[in-house]
């Protein structure tokens, strides 16, 4: 992010995202769906992980889901905002599953919004949007529209569909096909395509990458036209007309 003074361009730190959800699944989709927007992100998945984390950094935003183990997450809101290091920090508290807490008791303990389920990513997105174009903290986050030929990737809807016909994506398989469709024609290493399809902290051999990129394929493909994937021996894949 860029500002200027009165001795040019300032280059700011990206903003710092702690995302606390308890489902390892669902955390690693809050963590893609806000790391595509050059954000720094850091998960953890309990109270005591989410403790220890806020007394190493103080986030600019906490992406926290209302029941956490190990913590009472409207008394952790409330304490937030009573700290002086912590009280300027950006709160979007994410409904559980099979929560009945009413929402207006998050806010009022401090929360700057409530998502209730169902959340798609173009709802988080917006709602992260909001909270810093309020704060003057960052312009409009863009929400993306890629195409290649005769595919289109709606990442707004979370949405992939080919001459027309909406494609079923299972999230590998979305993450994979996204990655190709950022930089067309280009091929991606085994390795590459790891780190932009599966969490950092879990280790995937070749044969399962393969496999991910057997079943895009297959799904691409079964909706007609050429096959869009092209495997390069010893090197990778990539998009290819």
């Amino acid at each position: 992010m860029m500002i200027s003074d009165a001795s040019g361009p300032v280059s700011l730190p990206p903003p710092n995202v702690l995302i606390a959800a308890a489902d390892d699944s669902f955390r690693s989709f809050l963590e893609y769906t806000v790391r595509r927007k050059h954000l720094v992100v850091t998960g953890v998945g309990d109270g005591k992980g989410l403790t220890d984390r806020l007394h190493e950094l103080t986030p600019d935003l906490l992406l926290l889901e209302s029941l956490l183990p190990n913590i009472e997450t409207q008394s952790l809101c409330a304490h937030l905002r009573l700290n002086r290091r912590t009280r300027g920090m950006s709160i979007i508290v994410l409904a559980a599953e099979d929560d009945s807490t009413n929402q207006q008791e998050f806010l009022s303990s401090g929360a700057d919004q409530y998502l209730s389920r169902p959340y798609s990513p173009e709802t988080l997105m917006r709602s992260i949007d909001t909270i810093w174009r309020s704060s003057n903290r960052l312009p409009a986050l863009q929400l993306e529209l890629l195409t290649f030929r005769d595919l289109e990737l709606d990442m707004a809807r979370y949405r992939v569909r080919r001459n027309g016909r909406t494609i079923h994506l299972g999230p590998t398989e979305f993450r994979l096909l996204h990655q190709f469709m950022q930089h067309p024609h280009r091929v991606y290493s085994r390795d590459e395509l790891q780190n932009a399809a599966w969490p950092r902290a879990v280790h995937v051999g070749p044969r399962t990458i393969d496999v991910h990129i057997g079943r895009l394929r297959a799904a691409l493909n079964k909706a007609g036209g050429q096959d869009l994937i092209r495997t390069v021996r010893s090197v990778g894949y990539g998009l290819s007309e």
